[in-house]
C-alpha cells in the first residue's frame, strides 16, 4: 500500500513541477510527456489494470487524454496538450496502483482462507 501511495505522490509532484515550468514561458511540443504517458499506460496494462473494472476506467481515461493531447498538438496548443498528458500519466499510474492493490487483496483473501482451513483442520 505504501508503494502505491508513493507512486501517486510522485506523479502528483511531477504534475506540480510541470505547472511551475509552464508558468515560466511558452510550451514546446511535449514529446517527453507523451512518451511518459504512453509508457505509464503500457505499464498499467502490463500490470493487469484492464482486468480490474476501476483500473480499466482509469486506463481508458488516460488513453482518451493521450488522444486529446495529440489533437491539441496538431492545433499547436502544446500547453493544453501537456496538461492532458500529465492527467493521462496520473490516471495510468492510478490504474496500476488499483490493479496492484486488487491483486494484493486477492492474495490476502487466499492466505486468510488457507489459515482458516488449517485452523479448522487442526480442530478435528
Amino acid at each position: 500500500m505504501t508503494y502505491n501511495h508513493t507512486r501517486i505522490g510522485l506523479a502528483l509532484a511531477s504534475v506540480l513541477g510541470s505547472l511551475s515550468a509552464l508558468a515560466c514561458g511558452g510550451a514546446a511540443v511535449p514529446h517527453d510527456q507523451m512518451t511518459a504517458a504512453e509508457a505509464n499506460v503500457s505499464a498499467a496494462e502490463a500490470g493487469g489494470a484492464e482486468d480490474v473494472p476501476r483500473a480499466a476506467l482509469s486506463v481508458k481515461k488516460a488513453k482518451d487524454q493521450i488522444t486529446e493531447a495529440k489533437a491539441l498538438i496538431e492545433k499547436g496548443e502544446n500547453e493544453k496538450a501537456e496538461w492532458a498528458l500529465e492527467r493521462a500519466s496520473v490516471d495510468a499510474t492510478l490504474a496500476l496502483a488499483i490493479a496492484r492493490e486488487t491483486a494484493l487483496q486477492v492474495e490476502a483473501e487466499k492466505a486468510l482462507a488457507e489459515v482458516q482451513a488449517l485452523k479448522d483442520k487442526s480442530k478435528k
